[in-house]
């Protein structure tokens, strides 16, 4: 499933429905949560993938790191997740 996430609160909500396979999508205020994903350790044991949308990232002023440890998409790998997915949620 697709999880796409507008807020901290909608993240929290989410954590306990995430899943093996499942991939996350962190869009508009959420993306700010990019910033504590780099300062923390990264759980290796999670079974599930996260996003940022790039013009969300843009549009806040957010940095991308050019290491590859936050995984960033624009509007057409916003599209290929969609795709991949069966199903999709959205959480406020």
């Amino acid at each position: 499933m697709l999880h796409i996430i507008k807020s901290e609160a909608g993240f929290q909500q989410a954590r306990t429905y995430l899943k093996k396979g499942d991939d996350v999508l962190f869009v508009e205020s959420a993306c700010y949560l990019a910033t504590s994903c780099l300062e923390t350790s990264v759980d290796t044991t999670q079974d599930w993938q996260c996003y940022f949308l790039e013009p969300d990232m843009d549009a806040r002023g957010l940095v991308k790191n050019d290491d590859g440890s936050l995984q960033v998409a624009d509007f057409k790998g916003f599209v290929e997740l969609t795709e991949r997915h069966i199903a999709s949620t959205t959480w406020d």
